[in-house]
C-alpha cells in the first residue's frame, strides 16, 4: 500500500468528521463523539476499514471504544490499539475533555480493557471543525492556517498522558499541546527522529534499542510516534527511571522491556509495546476473511446484515463497540 494512499484516507475521515461538525455549529444543533465517529469512519475505504459489531444481537449497549490495528502488507508485524473517542467542549469560554466520567470508572475499564487486550489506551479526541474553533489560539507553529491547526480535529493521545490529571480544563490543555493528530500517525513527510527516552542508556544494543534510535516504517512507525509523545511526557516527571528487565507476555515484538513506571499507571514501556506484535491475533484475520474489498463493488460480506457482525469468540465479553483495520 502507498504509504501517501493511508494519509489520503485519513485525511478524508478528518475533513468528514470537520464537515458534520461544522454543519451543526452553524445551525448550533451540536454533536456527539458517537454520531461524529458514525459520519466520518467509512470515508477511509478501502485502507480504513471500521467494522462494527453487532450490539442488537449481542443486548449490548453502543459504546465508542474501538480496537485498532494497523497491519502492515510488507510483513505479518503489526499495532494494535485501544481507542475510546471523546470530545472537547467549552464552559464559560473554557476548554474541557472529561476522560472521568463516573468518578473516574469510564478511565478505570478503558485501561482494564487494554490489559486484557494486551494494547495500549488511547483517546480520539474531536476538538471541533474550523466553526468550532475559530476563537482557538494556534497550538502549532503559531502561524495561521499551519498543519497541525488543520488536522488537531480529530487528535490521539495516550490515556497514560492524561492518567494523572482530574481537571477536565486541564485535560483539555494536555490534549491541545501534547496528542498527535490523527493524519500525523501515518505521515510519511514527517521525521519522527530518535527517541531519547530517560531508560535509553540502560537499554543495550539490539531490537528494541535500534527501534528508538533508526527511521521505522509502517506500523512499527505508528507505534513510535505515539511511544515518543509518551516518553517525552515521561521525562517532565520528578521520578527516578527504572531500566530493570520485565518479560511482555504473548507474541510481541520486543519480549523484554525497562520496567520503569515513572508518574504512570504501570510500566509504560510494556503498555504501549505490548501492541507491536509479530503476527496480527486470529481474529484480525477472521475479520479480514469477512470484509474483503472488492474494487467493483465494494466491500462483500460473509456476515449478513446492516449493523454488524457478531464479535469473534476472542473478543466476546470484551466492552469494544467494534475493529477498525488499517491497511499500510
Amino acid at each position: 500500500m502507498n504509504r501517501s494512499e493511508v494519509l489520503d484516507a485519513f485525511t478524508r475521515i478528518r475533513v468528514a468528521a470537520e464537515t458534520h461538525m461544522d454543519e451543526r455549529d452553524r445551525e448550533r444543533l451540536g454533536w456527539s463523539e458517537e454520531t461524529v465517529t458514525e459520519v466520518c469512519s467509512h470515508q477511509g475505504l478501502p485502507v480504513v476499514t471500521v467494522i462494527p459489531f453487532n450490539r442488537v444481537q449481542e443486548g449490548r449497549a453502543t459504546g465508542a471504544d474501538y480496537l485498532w490495528w494497523f497491519l502492515d502488507q510488507t510483513s505479518s508485524a503489526c499495532f494494535g490499539m485501544l481507542v475510546q473517542a471523546k470530545r472537547l467542549s467549552r464552559d464559560n469560554g473554557r476548554c474541557k475533555v472529561d476522560i472521568r466520567h463516573k468518578d473516574g470508572k469510564q478511565l478505570a475499564d478503558l485501561l482494564a480493557t487494554a490489559r486484557q487486550l494486551e494494547v495500549p489506551a488511547m483517546y480520539g479526541v474531536y476538538t471541533g471543525g474550523l466553526v468550532y474553533r475559530e476563537q482557538m489560539p494556534c497550538f502549532h507553529d503559531k502561524e495561521p492556517d499551519c498543519q497541525g491547526w488543520r488536522r488537531m480535529a480529530i487528535s490521539m493521545i495516550s490515556a497514560y498522558q492524561l492518567g494523572d490529571v482530574w481537571s477536565p480544563t486541564t485535560t483539555a490543555d494536555l490534549v491541545l499541546t501534547d496528542s498527535l493528530p490523527l493524519e500525523d500517525l501515518v505521515d510519511p513527510d514527517l521525521v519522527t527522529g530518535a527517541v531519547w527516552d530517560m531508560n535509553l542508556r540502560e537499554i543495550p544494543p539490539g531490537q528494541l534499542r535500534g527501534f528508538l534510535l533508526l527511521d521505522q516504517d509502517g506500523p512499527l512507525e505508528v507505534a513510535k510516534r505515539i511511544f515518543k509523545a509518551v516518553c517525552n511526557h515521561r521525562a517532565r516527571g520528578f521520578s527516578a527511571a527504572s531500566a530493570e528487565p520485565i518479560t511482555i507476555p504473548g507474541a510481541p515484538l520486543f519480549p523484554e522491556v525497562p520496567e520503569d513506571t515513572g508518574h504512570y499507571p504501570g510500566p509504560y514501556y510494556r503498555h504501549f509495546l505490548q501492541g507491536l506484535r509479530e503476527s496480527p491475533p486470529p481474529y484480525v484475520r477472521q475479520l479480514q476473511r469477512a470484509h474483503r474489498y472488492d474494487g467493483t463493488i465494494g466491500y462483500v460480506t460473509a456476515v449478513p446484515g446492516p449493523r454488524g457482525p457478531r464479535r469473534p469468540r476472542a473478543l466476546r465479553g470484551v466492552d469494544v463497540g467494534g475493529v477498525v483495520l488499517v491497511t499500510m
